[in-house]
């Protein structure tokens, strides 16, 4: 796999793995065998293991003394946490971004939308979750305020599992009203209903968490409730 000659080795290693984690393609609980990764990444061991120990150290993946390292499971806690941040800076800079007015983002935001609903007509989950980043970041964008989007990214992790357990489940229909609803009030200029529906929005996900631990029961820890 070829490696971005700007980044170390063990950069590569974490992006790498941060988003094969986060996309599920690595399941919760897989384990995760340190040689055969430093060969399909082709470095050492040694920038693998920095990765595995910076993953640890964000609860993306557990070191067992019997099983090795593994994929950590879904923990209610983490997935909480991560949705209690993001609502906050995500509903703040609606209402920043509904003061402001740049056609060429709002144009962007709804281009992103159009592509969401071309993904559930041709069934992509990959692509509707990459537009649905895509129109969440250029929101920060129309507020002034891009280095938000960062801490976003940071912070909701351990949703983005779960968001992405909700795009196999189906139900995409009522994310793209949502998604609607806010452009709408956002072009408006009306800063309370994107705030209001932003925030219904992003709850969507925590109405279902623990229908989802039902229906996907191995990839959260055993005590999810």
């Amino acid at each position: 796999m070829a490696r971005d000659a700007t980044i170390s080795a063990a950069q590569h290693c974490y992006r790498t793995l941060s988003r094969k984690i986060i996309g599920l393609e690595l399941k919760p609980n897989a384990p995760i065998g340190e040689h055969a990764l430093a060969g399909l990444l082709g470095v050492s061991r040694t920038p693998v293991r920095e990765a595995l120990s910076r993953l640890s150290a964000e609860g993306l993946v557990d070191l067992r003394s019997r099983a090795g390292v593994v994929v950590a499971p879904i923990r209610m806690d983490a997935v909480r946490t991560a949705q209690f941040v993001r609502e906050q800076l995500e509903v703040a800079i609606v209402a920043e971004a509904a003061r402001q007015s740049n056609r060429r983002i709002l144009l962007g935001i709804r281009q992103a939308i159009e592509e969401q609903e071309l993904a559930i007509l041709e069934d992509n989950p990959d692509l509707f979750f990459e537009c649905d980043e895509r129109m969440h970041a250029l929101y920060c964008n129309l507020a002034g305020r891009d280095g938000v989007w960062s801490f976003i990214s940071e912070a909701k992790k351990h949703m983005d599992r779960v968001r992405r357990l909700s795009i196999q489940a189906g139900q995409l229909d009522q994310l793209v009203e949502d998604h609607q609803r806010v452009l709408e009030a956002v072009t408006e200029g009306d800063a309370a209903s994107a705030q209001e529906t932003m925030r219904l929005h992003l709850r969507r996900a925590m109405l279902d968490l623990n229908e989802l631990a039902r229906r996907f029961p191995s990839y959260f820890a055993s005590d999810a409730s």
